[in-house]
């Protein structure tokens, strides 16, 4: 019996040590590569962060008993946030029903994952569909109640494409370009795509030089009019200019 409790404080012991991130003076989101993922956000213990399909912009939809599985990444403040260098995006935090601050980047909420024992794990990847590695990608997923699967850029916002370009060639030049900047890239190898986007990304030079990237040969664009993140108000625009989809 004494063997048992003991094992069972051990346990505790490693639990709280892997998620008590909050007690730390500073949180930094890092990046680090796993094996068959790439890069993904880890905390500032080093843990894989992930997010939730069924999550929204600065919502989250996994309270108990699923937060004892996937227990939320939590800050005692705001100000003790900071984001690794080179890392698009933002991270903010929001308040949980228990008062709690959670983690978001690009406002979606960061969790961990209980079974993940030591840094470098990402074992909650694809869990039951709906659980994913948090990537620092050029381009990734978001839901949107309307369109369903999106694809947006590093910094959250949505990405188009237009009807009038070519395969891996763009139609969109000034003054084009001033509404619906292209999505650009310093080189092919600074493309990062996130994790179960099927298809194939490539990039390609415009006439001013910059690399533009490109999905199924599509380039992709944002669009000017768009305040903020989960606006797709150029979907539709004249016909021509299309939310892309995964």
């Amino acid at each position: 019996m004494k063997k048992v409790l003991g094992l069972l404080v051990v346990a505790a012991a490693v639990v709280l040590g892997v998620f008590a991130v909050a007690a730390q003076e500073t949180a930094t989101l890092t990046v680090r590569n796993i094996n068959g993922l790439g890069p993904v956000l880890v905390a500032e213990n080093g843990m894989t962060l992930y997010t939730f399909k069924r999550d929204r912009l600065d919502t989250t939809n996994c309270v108990e008993p699923c937060t004892n599985n996937w227990p939320p990444y939590a800050v005692a403040s705001a100000e003790m946030l900071t984001l690794g260098e080179g890392i698009p995006g933002e991270i903010g935090t929001i308040e949980r029903a228990d008062g709690t601050l959670q983690v978001t980047y690009n406002q979606m909420p960061l969790y961990f994952w209980v079974n993940d024992q030591q840094p470098g794990d990402a074992t909650g990847h694809n869990f039951r569909s709906n659980w994913l590695v948090a990537t620092p990608a050029t381009v990734y997923v978001q839901f949107d109640e309307e369109l369903g699967f999106i694809l947006v850029g590093g910094n959250g916002m949505t990405l188009y494409t237009f009807a009038n370009d070519e395969p891996n060639a763009s139609s969109c030049v000034e003054p084009c370009s001033n509404n619906w900047p292209p999505l650009t890239v310093e080189s092919a190898n600074a493309l990062v795509t996130s994790v179960n986007i099927p298809g194939i990304f490539t990039t390609f030079e415009r006439p001013d030089g910059t690399l533009q990237v490109a999905y199924n040969g599509q380039p992709l664009y944002f669009w000017v009019n768009d305040a903020a993140r989960g606006d797709t108000t150029g979907h539709l625009f004249r016909d021509v200019w299309f939310v892309a989809k995964p």
